[in-house]
């Protein structure tokens, strides 16, 4: 199995087209069909078929596509990580992170890792913790920094524990309820802004009010965007659960004051995750060192 083949395959499965394909690889569509044809005799199936809707994929090739990228991505890894040892300064990491991580260790940890590392490069992104998932699975990211509980991984990912995360309740300075001293009672009437993509038993707060033998509130707003998340509490009655670090930084900001409260929520475990199968660069590594380092001055 060449890369030529892959990248054809993959250029085809993208553009769902020959001649899309061939733009794109800078090379004739006759040579596109060629290389794809031999990948197809190599792993013993048809991986694309010709219909009157253009070119489309076969079961066979809808399968292997994420196996063809990770493949493609296990060579290019492969090739940096021998470079970042060689070389010493070079090289990349392809992160994903949680908000609360943008805001607040993101920066520094990347200050430090540039201060070691000065050619290195680095993506990111802050999709929703499903997306992280996709996107590791299909080797789109090296890695990602979010919370998650150690059992609720699949069998094709490792973590690794950073730190604990304290959790504080917040509402706006004039909310009806600023004076509330415990979660049991009108604080659980009032509706809540939680971070989710549409599911909030896949947010690990859920578990905070029930870990308290507390119901989760009824009413639950659900939002992607944490800054989205602290301007409609600064100018609305809602509820929100942050991570203490960017309730530090923010909270004063967007006029939301912090619930000196009876009952306090389980710290969310901050997490590295990364593919079972792959191995984190040197780069990688070392900018997980430089999130230890920092952490300290803002997680305390």
């Amino acid at each position: 199995m060449k890369p030529n083949q892959l990248h054809a395959f993959l250029a085809v499965s993208t553009q769902m087209s020959i001649r899309g394909a061939a733009r794109e690889l800078g090379v004739s569509p006759p040579a596109v069909t060629k290389t794809v044809r031999e990948l197809e005799r190599e792993v013993g199936a048809p991986l694309i078929e010709r219909s009157v809707k253009g070119v489309q994929l076969t079961e066979f090739g809808a399968a292997f596509a994420p196996r063809a990228r990770r493949l493609l991505d296990d060579m290019n890894r492969a090739r940096e990580e021998i470079a970042q040892l060689r070389d010493g300064a070079i090289g990349g990491v392809r992160i994903g992170v949680s908000p609360w991580f943008a805001e607040t260790l993101l920066v520094p940890a990347f200050k430090a890792l540039r201060a070691r590392r000065p050619a290195v490069t680095m993506y990111f992104s802050e999709p929703t913790f499903s997306v992280m998932l996709a996107r590791l699975r299909e080797a789109q990211l090296d890695l990602a920094i979010t919370h998650v509980s150690e059992g609720s991984l699949g069998p094709e990912f490792e973590s690794l524990p950073l730190f604990p995360v304290p959790l504080v309740i917040g509402l706006r300075n004039r909310h009806p309820l600023r004076d509330q001293r415990s979660l049991r009672g009108p604080l659980l009437d009032a509706e809540w802004i939680l971070p989710g993509d549409g599911n909030y038993k896949n947010v690990a707060l859920e578990s905070g009010f029930t870990s308290l033998g507390l119901p989760v509130p009824a009413r639950i707003m659900l939002g992607e965007s944490v800054n989205a998340g602290l301007a409609l509490m600064s100018q609305m009655d809602l509820v929100g659960c942050f991570a203490e670090p960017l309730a530090k930084l923010a909270f004063k900001r967007y006029g939301i004051r912090r619930l000196d409260l009876e009952e306090s929520f389980r710290p969310l475990q901050m997490r590295v995750i990364y593919r079972r199968d792959s191995r984190l660069t040197p780069a990688a590594l070392q900018f997980i060192e430089c999130i230890l380092e920092v952490s300290s001055d803002v997680v305390g």
